[in-house]
């Protein structure tokens, strides 16, 4: 009788944690690192958290009604319940009717990986950047940053392109989020609020439209910079569509981003100061046939064509103090760095 009872209570337990964690975004992810600041003695008062409260997804300014993206951002948001991940649910209800459900086997489903991709990304560090400012390296699933706490975002994001990315149809989650990962804490959407700058994204969204888990990743806020909302649904998602065309001609690519980030620079938001860069670039280099280009653009509105941004990635070095292919070898970084070999790939 006494078994049954602490078996009982046991399950009243397990129970509570899953319906605490099912409500909230990324159910797995938070509750994995809730667990692992508990056993490694994480005492430190983190930032708070992403909440929905202010929130206004892509679109920050005060201008939601004239642009297209910010009705189907509202759709996302009236239907987010739909689209929650039940496999909890599927546990609890197991549990419940069947009464097969161990506890080994509720282990497993909680603490599985539910960022597992059948894409490999284990060759990517062999392209990462490198910069005496990289005091703290964030690796996702399908891409990896530098973040910088003093500007509150990343200095560069690196990712694998997919050939396969232009044909996806995984729709945009818009489940704008915190970052986990960030040890000192990523920025929170609230702070983009009525700033009049966009989310935008670094490691682009529609880069992993393939794959809906890796698309999720491309949410957290650490992989978010302000833009100005001509510059980010204008020039810049040009440029990030003539890199999915690219991949789709070549073949797989290797894609470097970032702000430029300098002292002076405006800041914004409500509980962490974000700095808003004044330029963003944008490095591909295609493996394959050992070329790569890069683009230098301002944060603004442009009328220019995509072309006119290029620039050679030596100036982006001197720029930002990133040395972005440090561990390929001398002979090939100095050829594809130096020139701008623009009629490689227009």
């Amino acid at each position: 009788m006494k078994t049954s009872k602490i078996k009982f209570l046991f399950f009243l337990i397990v129970l509570g944690v899953i319906l605490y964690y099912w409500g909230q975004p990324h159910p797995f992810q938070q509750f994995k690192h809730d667990v692992s600041n508990i056993f490694n003695g994480k005492n430190e008062k983190k930032k708070e958290p992403w909440t929905r409260e202010g929130r206004e997804d892509n679109v920050a300014s005060d201008t939601k009604e004239n642009d297209n993206e910010a009705t189907d951002n509202e759709a996302s948001d009236s239907n987010s319940s739909s689209k929650k991940d039940h496999s909890i649910v599927d546990i609890l209800k197991d549990a419940v009717e069947e009464g097969t459900k161990t506890l080994p086997n509720i282990k497993e489903e909680v603490f599985k990986d539910n960022s597992s991709s059948n894409v490999v990304f284990k060759d990517l560090e062999k392209y990462k950047p490198y910069s005496s400012k990289d005091n703290e390296i964030v690796r996702h699933t399908g891409y990896m940053l530098s973040y910088q706490e003093d500007y509150e975002q990343a200095s560069w994001v690196l990712h694998l392109l997919k050939s396969e990315a232009a044909k996806g149809n995984e729709p945009r989650s818009n489940e704008f989020i915190a970052d986990p990962e960030v040890s000192t804490g990523s920025a929170v959407t609230q702070d983009y609020s009525r700033s009049g700058y966009d989310r935008g994204h670094l490691c682009p969204a529609g880069d992993f439209k393939y794959d809906h888990e890796l698309q999720n990743e491309t949410f957290y806020m650490s992989n978010m910079s302000p833009q100005a909302p001509d510059f980010n649904r204008g020039i810049w998602s040009d440029l990030e569509s003539r890199v999915r065309k690219w991949a789709q001609d070549r073949g797989d690519l290797i894609v470097v981003t970032g702000p430029i980030l300098r002292q002076g620079l405006e800041f914004i938001g409500k509980r962490n100061q974000i700095a808003v860069p004044e330029y963003y670039y944008k490095i591909v280099y295609d493996p394959r046939d050992k070329q790569a280009i890069a683009f230098l653009m301002p944060n603004q509105a442009s009328y220019e064509t995509v072309r006119s941004f290029a620039v050679s990635i030596d100036s982006i070095e001197k720029k930002t103090g990133i040395d972005f292919f440090a561990k390929l070898p001398e002979s090939l970084q100095k050829q594809i760095e130096s020139g701008v070999n623009v009629d490689d790939w227009f």
